[in-house]
């Protein structure tokens, strides 16, 4: 069935007079009639009827129209849609963010990302979660960016890992601890102190067990969490100590950042399947690129 005939009908069935509808569509009445006549032909019923100089719907076409008139706005409305998704003006976007990424972070990007594109009717659904279970989100389509940590060479099938940030790890320990004034430490002294560290399957776990494999570093694990604010919150109140990223969103009272002298550098990467996204996709993970170079954040 030819969608334009069905515009022409809608109007058609609005006036119901052809020299009137024809006007308004800017085509000729014969134009008109025989769309109508395209349109009862394939039907097998007739849509309209004459009543005296003018026309009007028949019982066939008044059902017809029904549902012509919402037909038609709804593929309208879906033609508007698709084009603002192509030019990335519209659309959602699912966003994995790591524990290791501060939640402030990603309502900075956003709020930035809202100045520079007023316009936008872009939304947004932020999931937080371990990097292993956002990569398998952004696998099985469930995610369309993802910010992880990268501890490894090890290349995950599918999926292009864009290097977003160099981070480091600290040692964090309470203000006024006898280490707070030191220079950079040794690993080493680790084993002196309660430890709090990340679980088991979160990446920076099992980044650190390398770590202290490599330098033969024993620790006393006491407390156990994924999110940082409360890992530093534990730290405040004489807890332990934790080796945690080096951030602005990284802050807290009562804590004090100790250097150390080992390598502790990771990678925070922005995670994609492999392939053309949608424009809205490829808009916001430009712009976190952007963000990150804006805000001093690559290194």
């Amino acid at each position: 069935m030819n969608f334009q005939h069905l515009e022409y009908f809608n109007e058609l069935a609005k006036t119901q007079y052809m020299a009137q509808a024809a006007q308004n569509l800017g085509i000729s009445q014969p134009t008109l009639s025989y769309a109508v006549k395209k349109l009862e032909e394939e039907l097998g019923v007739p849509l309209f009827e004459k009543s005296g100089r003018n026309i009007r719907l028949t019982v066939y076409g008044k059902s017809f129209a029904e549902y012509t008139q919402v037909g038609v706005k709804k593929i309208l409305e879906g033609e508007r849609r698709v084009m603002e998704m192509a030019e990335g003006s519209t659309g959602k976007v699912a966003i994995g963010v790591a524990h290791i990424v501060s939640p402030r972070f990603m309502p900075d990007v956003i709020r930035e990302f809202r100045q520079v594109n007023p316009s936008s009717k872009v939304d947004f659904e932020l999931q937080r979660g371990l990097t292993s279970e956002l990569l398998t989100k952004v696998q099985g389509g469930d995610l369309d960016l993802a910010l992880v940590t990268k501890t490894s060479k090890r290349r995950i099938s599918d999926l292009e890992l864009l290097p977003l940030m160099e981070r480091h790890l600290e040692l964090v320990v309470p203000a006024g601890h006898e280490l707070a004034n030191a220079g950079p430490v040794s690993l080493r002294v680790l084993s002196k102190y309660p430890f709090i560290s990340f679980s088991r399957g979160n990446a920076l776990s099992n980044f650190l067990q390398r770590i202290f494999d490599e330098h033969h570093v024993q620790v006393h694990q006491t407390s156990v969490s994924d999110d940082i604010e409360t890992m530093m919150g534990l730290v405040a109140i004489g807890e332990g100590v934790a080796l945690l990223p080096k951030s602005k969103y990284h802050e807290a009272p009562g804590v004090v950042n100790v250097p150390v002298e080992e390598d502790t550098s990771y990678t925070l990467c922005l995670v994609s399947k492999e392939g053309q996204q949608p424009k809205a996709v490829e808009s916001m993970a430009d712009f976190l690129q952007k963000f990150c170079r804006d805000h001093d954040l690559l290194s």
